[in-house]
């Protein structure tokens, strides 16, 4: 057949094979829509039709099929002479000639170790850049020295075998080994200037903290001002912005804006407050702070260009790492030298093929050529070729193994084909729909149909999808009032940051920053602004006696009325407790300060309606003015809160305009105030005892425990210059407590001593009063001391009182149990009369003023007789204070029961003074018996002979 004709029977053929396919291809579809099963049951289906198909093929093979070659000599080149050279039959082996050497072994050096020792120096160098530890260094070193070996080992081997020169791979590791170690020296760098960096930081921090912690203490009240506080905010933001610079991958350009931000904010603070930080810090401390921040700047630099460099430098030790790499060989290998033969080979002897051999259909022979040693001139070649031919019923086997093989691969596209289209179709349906979903839409639906699986998701995909759809709807109504809530959260969390959550009025921060603007107003303006500082006056009855529930009502009351005395000119602002502060804006002169101050206190001249009841209550007044006092919003606080104070020394209800002197007061009660701080640590506090003389017996019964504070000097201060101030600081509980430890060990000293009648009065502050655990600390005192308990005496001042029911019920049962109890300094208030009546009393000690004129007055005389009869009648002693002449002992001498205390019998002496003491005193009232005139009264006594009078002791 012409080649014609075989390209129009292929032609034919491959049509028939399209239309077949279209058919197919068709019924398959029809026919996997009417099943609708699923891909395992299509795969399934392949799988097996192959395998029939398969086995059906190999049946028909194994049977029938038999091919048969034949082998036939197509051409014999004859060689010129000498003779022809024969060729064997292909089966054995041809032997190797006779003495000719096998070829040398060649030698080849391998760069597998040199690469490994590469890669390690690379991940060290880069370890090493990003931490120093000793685990890296060692790492670093140890691969630097593993790189060295390696690379002069290979390059000695390499040039020995090869001949060749390495000269540009050695430099090359050694340019490579000089850059990393630059690369090193940097990281250092950076790693020394990250620590310089967060050591200054630490240092300016522990410099501002340090000031924060010493702000300045008034009056029990922490001042510390604004501008300290916000010097400590920035530093501990540039604190957490500053970790950016430990990062090895370098520092962007937000981080450094945020640190430059930072340290700009730090510096505007200073540069903005430096004559206040100058003035209260000192010099030394702003130009510290200005130095290191200075420092710190140029640090930053250092660390943002040592990273910059980095961050450059690193990528190009890796490109130099592997350009490195590219120069080493895989391999280098020995050469091959030709070799000349030693001696001629003799050619083998092997049996000619006859010329005329006849082919035979078993045997085919391979194609053979053989060629003989350059000794042997012109050998023969002899070339072969297979012919192969086939009976015609294999033909036939073979064409139908091939239309089978045909048939299963039209099967196998066919289930593919429809496989694939069943999947297709629905995940192209799904994708659209997911993407539809994700934008917002979710009322798409996934129209069904395909293989079940992919219709199974479909009906999910719809279901989730409609659930999405309500749950969206219930998302936007749940945000719709959480935006709602949120807002109203941030309005009161405003407020909160803005106004006093009780009164409503601007609190400490809102007040800084409103006085602050009407400070710059009328800096601007040229006029006055005049700052009130509020307090209520015993405003600590109020919540005593009503509650403090009671008193938040008072507190709110009294802040209306504040809004409405102060909506015309100003504004009211609460800094806490029951202080309140008021602020004059735009004022013209000071006598529209004064005015304004007294308007303020004349306000709550008239009573406020609290729960349905009318309350009068006084308000105390300090004001100091701006430019006249001070330039800045706190130290005008301060100074209004210094004349508050002497508005309440004036008689409360009052107003009191700040004057210089009341700073030195100030600065004097703070001096004090410290200095009984460290007097406390330091133990400088001392005990004095000061007799009472008993005028019966002429005995010294008792003496009065008083406290003294031994200055550095050596000289003694008296209690009238420091209890004050120590009241008001809350220290009078510590030293009070160690007056009461003190006295009660030197009455036991005295009571297992030479003196077992020995009792002691001790005075007792009010606060402690107020602890409820008071009498059962006495208690415990006498106890340890094993003392008893007539040999101590309480001696209380007329406030007690005023320390509510729970005291009284305390010192009832102290006196019950044999505790003495005696009113101080009586006569000299306005409810003695009362404190008698409700007070358990064993003594009363008449006041030094009432015993004052007794001898020259006879109507102190008159006034002191009343009140000693009318003590004598309730069966209480009497002590007489500050007997200092003559003539008041002899009159006072002949009252019974009398005791007497003053310098005129003896000052007070120390613990190991008072033995001596007592017979001093019984022997100077001895000698002012005899000398003292006789002064007629109607309860003369008749003195007894001086005798020594002991209390059996008890307990």
């Amino acid at each position: 057949m012409t080649a014609e004709g075989i390209v129009a029977v292929l032609g034919r053929v491959s049509s028939a094979a399209a239309a077949c396919w279209r058919e197919m291809v068709l019924r398959v579809r029809v026919l996997t829509a009417r099943l609708n099963v699923g891909i395992a049951a299509r795969l399934v289906t392949a799988f097996i039709g192959t395998g029939v198909l398969v086995v059906v093929a190999n049946f028909f093979v194994v049977k029938g099929v038999l091919i048969e070659k034949t082998t036939e000599i197509s051409r014999i080149a004859p060689a010129p002479p000498p003779p022809p050279v024969a060729v064997t039959a292909p089966e054995p082996a041809p032997q190797p000639a006779q003495n000719v050497p096998p070829p040398a072994p060649r030698r080849v050096v391998s760069s597998e170790s040199l690469t490994l020792a590469l890669d390690r120096y690379e991940r060290a160098v880069k370890d090493r850049i990003a931490k120093k530890t000793d685990e890296n260094e060692a790492e670093y070193q140890t691969a630097s020295g593993e790189l060295d070996q390696t690379s002069n080992s290979f390059i000695a081997q390499a040039a020995a075998i090869s001949g060749r020169s390495f000269a540009k791979l050695g430099t090359a590791i050694k340019s490579h080994r000089a850059e990393a170690d630059e690369l090193v020296g940097l990281g250092d760098d950076r790693h020394a200037n990250i620590r310089q960096y967060g050591t200054l930081f630490e240092q300016l921090y522990a410099r501002a903290n340090a000031s924060v912690k010493a702000a300045w203490k008034v009056f029990g009240r922490v001042v510390a001002r604004q501008s300290l506080l916000q010097l400590s905010a920035d530093l501990d933001e540039l604190r957490r912005r500053s970790a950016s610079l430990e990062s090895a991958d370098g520092v962007g350009a937000p981080e450094v804006a945020a640190l430059v931000e930072s340290e700009q904010a730090i510096i505007s603070n200073l540069q903005a407050n430096e004559k206040s930080f100058r003035r209260t810090e000192g010099d030394q401390w702003y130009t510290a702070m200005i130095e290191d921040l200075a420092k710190l700047g140029g640090l930053r630099e250092s660390i943002i260009q040592v990273n910059a460099q980095l961050s450059v430098r690193s990528p190009q030790l890796s490109e130099s790492a592997r350009s490195l790499a590219a120069l080493i060989p895989a391999k280098v290998e020995q050469p091959v030298l030709a070799a000349a033969p030693k001696a001629k080979a003799k050619a083998p002897t092997v049996a000619q093929a006859p010329a005329s051999a006849t082919p035979s259909p078993s045997v085919s022979a391979s194609s053979t050529s053989v060629e003989l040693p350059s000794a042997v001139p012109a050998p023969a070649v002899v070339e072969t070729r297979s012919v192969t031919k086939e009976a015609p019923e294999d033909h036939r086997k073979r064409a139908l193994v091939a239309w089978i093989s045909i048939a299963v691969l039209l099967l196998m596209s066919l289930i593919a084909f429809g496989t694939v289209s069943s999947v297709v179709g629905p995940v192209r349906r799904l994708h659209d729909a997911t993407l539809r979903l994700a934008k917002g839409d979710t009322a798409v639906q996934v129209q069904r149909g395909g293989i079940p699986e992919l219709d199974t998701l479909a009906i999910a995909f719809n279901t989730m999808a409609s659930e999405l759809a309500v749950a969206k709807a219930a998302t936007r109504d749940y945000q719709r009032d959480l935006e709602a809530k949120v807002a109203e959260r941030t309005r009161q969390l405003q407020d909160l940051a803005e106004r006093d959550p009780l009164t409503g009025l601007p609190n400490r921060r809102e007040l800084f920053l409103l006085l602050n603007a009407a400070i710059s107003r009328a800096r601007m303006e040229g006029l006055l602004v005049g700052v009130f500082f509020l307090d209520i006056d015993n405003f600590k009855y109020i919540n005593d006696g009503m509650g403090h529930a009671f008193g938040d009502r008072v507190l709110i009351s009294l802040s209306r009325r504040l809004q409405e005395a102060t909506q015309e000119f100003g504004f009211a602002a609460r800094l806490g407790g029951d202080e309140f502060t008021v602020v004059l804006e735009r004022a013209a002169s000071l006598e529209d300060i004064r005015r304004t101050g007294l308007g303020v206190v004349q306000a709550f001249q008239a009573p406020l309606m609290v729960d349905g009841r009318d309350l009068i209550v006084s308000v105390s007044v300090g004001a100091s003015i701006f430019p006249d006092h001070e330039q800045d919003a706190d130290a005008l606080l301060r100074a209004a809160d210094a004349a508050l104070f002497r508005a309440k020394a004036l008689g409360r209800s009052q107003l009191s305009v700040f004057t210089p002197d009341l700073v030195e007061a100030a600065a004097a009660k703070f001096t004090t105030e410290q200095g009984l701080r460290r007097a406390i640590e330091r133990g400088e506090f001392e005990l004095v005892f000061q007799p009472e003389l008993n005028v019966e017996t002429l005995e010294t019964e008792l003496v009065e425990a008083l406290i003294r504070w031994r200055m550095p000097d050596g000289s003694l201060v008296s209690p009238g210059q420091f209890l004050a101030v120590a009241e008001e600081s809350g220290l009078i509980m510590e030293i009070s407590d160690w007056v009461l430890r003190s006295a009660i060990e030197a009455a036991a000293h005295w009571h297992y001593g030479e003196w077992p009648e020995a009792r002691v009065a001790i005075n007792v502050s009010p606060r402690q009063l107020l602890d409820n655990r008071f009498s059962d600390r006495i208690c415990e005192l006498l106890r340890e001391y094993k003392l008893p308990t007539h040999c101590i005496e309480i001696e209380l001042t007329e406030s007690v009182l005023q320390t509510g029911a729970a005291t009284i019920d305390a010192l009832r049962s102290l006196h019950s149990q044999g505790v003495a109890i005696a009113l101080d300094d009586f006569g000299t208030g306005y409810s003695s009369l009362a404190s008698v009546e409700l007070l358990p009393l064993s003594r009363i000690k008449l006041d030094r003023s009432l015993i004052a004129g007794v001898d020259i007055s006879a109507r102190s005389a008159a006034i002191a007789r009343a009140i000693i009869g009318m003590c004598q009648g309730l069966g209480l002693e009497i002590t007489a204070e500050g007997v200092e002449r003559p003539e008041q002992f002899a009159w006072l001498r002949n009252y019974a029961g009398m005791y007497l205390q003053g310098y005129l019998l003896s000052p007070p002496v120390s613990r190991d003074q008072v033995m001596s003491s007592r017979r001093e005193v019984q022997q100077r009232a001895r000698d002012l018996l005899l000398s003292s005139p006789n002064v007629p009264s109607a309860n003369v006594i008749q003195l007894a002979p001086p005798a020594v009078h002991r209390v059996p002791a008890v307990g």
